[in-house]
């Protein structure tokens, strides 16, 4: 049960936690750089790389979070072990990211068979529907 001295004790700390302020010139211009990464995003899909359209899109995605983890959510001024824990887990994303795309090419024929068989298809012509006969024709 609280009493009234416990709550007066506390009164005197106003906040216990340790506060980064952020300049503003630092803020906008992150935001800016997101802003610019957006935008070579958006080109990057217009331009065909082969197969490196994944790897570029997901180093640019990479750099896009990372701004946003380290500066607008602070974690650049947190305690170290909350960085090496955000590294290893985008370490561990890539890998599976990279075992996915390792087995990917076990189902080239499946896919091939699928687009073949899709442009089969779309070939063959409708028959075109018979107009009904009305009593005058009969």
């Amino acid at each position: 049960m609280s009493t009234h001295a416990e709550n007066e004790t506390h009164s005197d700390d106003t906040q216990s936690c340790d506060v980064h302020i952020m300049p503003v010139k630092v803020l906008v211009g992150v935001f800016l750089v997101l802003v610019a990464l957006t935008i070579l995003t958006v080109e990057a899909a217009k331009v065909d790389v082969g197969r490196a359209d994944v790897i570029v899109s997901m180093t640019i995605a990479t750099i896009k979070a990372s701004l946003v983890v380290f500066i607008f959510m602070h974690l650049w001024y947190d305690k170290p072990l909350n960085r090496i824990a955000f590294f290893f887990s985008i370490v561990f994303a890539a890998f599976f990211l990279c075992m996915i795309l390792l087995d990917s090419h076990a189902y080239d024929d499946y896919v091939k068979g699928f687009q073949q068989d899709k442009a089969a298809n779309a070939v063959v012509p409708a028959p075109a529907p018979t107009p009904a006969k009305t009593p005058a024709q009969k």
